[in-house]
């Protein structure tokens, strides 16, 4: 299932920064078509965190506090990244916490259970698998459904944003045993943008109609349905 994890003060401050970096891109013409087929007028490129030492500190102290109180009630030992969106953060976050880290390939490299896996796992392994973005959820239950293969524990996963829209995505984690943590939602980054004043009406107009209902946008701007 899909819980609060931060302070609605901590999403907005999230939500600004990306914003203040430039991370989230607009589009009124051609679609942006995610790897998970949605088309979309929005794409978050969180990756700009990593040029931006001061920011990224930031926002990665508020992710570390928040989840320290998950690992430890949690017993969580290890933290995953995904390949390759969710490796920076996986790292930053798992030498703030004291953590072995690893990443899940995107796909496997050779053979056997772990041959997606890059780095160790500890003994009895309980992970926060870590990503950047997440729509219907559909990757991060596979990425939990590959790291169970290898007699891992995943409960949890932390993304920097939900966009908590997309139905059913609440449904499929809690079928597949998993709670979503998220630093900031789409919700709050769209506030931003309106907030920040750089949007026209065109732009706003498009935005709050995918807001409204993204699979209907997305079906009609050449991308995939529920």
């Amino acid at each position: 299932m899909s819980v609060p994890s931060f302070s609605p003060e901590a999403s907005r401050r999230v939500a600004d920064v990306l914003v203040r970096l430039g991370a989230v891109r607009i589009t009124t013409a051609q679609p942006f078509i995610y790897t998970s087929g949605w088309a979309s007028p929005v794409y978050i490129d969180t990756r700009l965190l990593m040029s931006d030492v001061s920011l990224r500190r930031e926002l990665m102290d508020l992710a570390a506090a928040r989840m320290a109180e998950l690992v430890a009630a949690r017993g969580i030992n290890a933290i995953v990244g995904a390949e390759s969106s969710g490796i920076a953060t996986a790292a930053w976050l798992a030498e703030r916490l004291g953590l072995p880290m690893l990443y899940l390939r995107k796909r496997a490299l050779g053979w056997g259970s772990a041959a997606r896996l890059e780095g160790r796992l500890p003994e009895a392994a309980r992970v926060l698998y870590v990503d950047d973005v997440t729509t219907d959820a559909r990757s991060k239950v596979a990425a939990a459904a590959s790291l169970r293969q290898n007699d891992t524990r995943v409960d949890d996963v932390l993304v920097i944003v939900d966009y908590a829209l997309y139905p059913q995505a609440r449904a499929l984690l809690a079928q597949h045993a998993l709670t979503l943590h998220a630093l900031t939602t789409w919700r709050e980054i769209f506030a931003a943008l309106r907030a920040e004043g750089g949007l026209d009406n065109e732009a706003r107009q498009t935005l709050a109609a995918f807001s409204a209902d993204p699979v209907q946008w997305s079906i009609e701007h050449g991308g995939v349905g529920v």
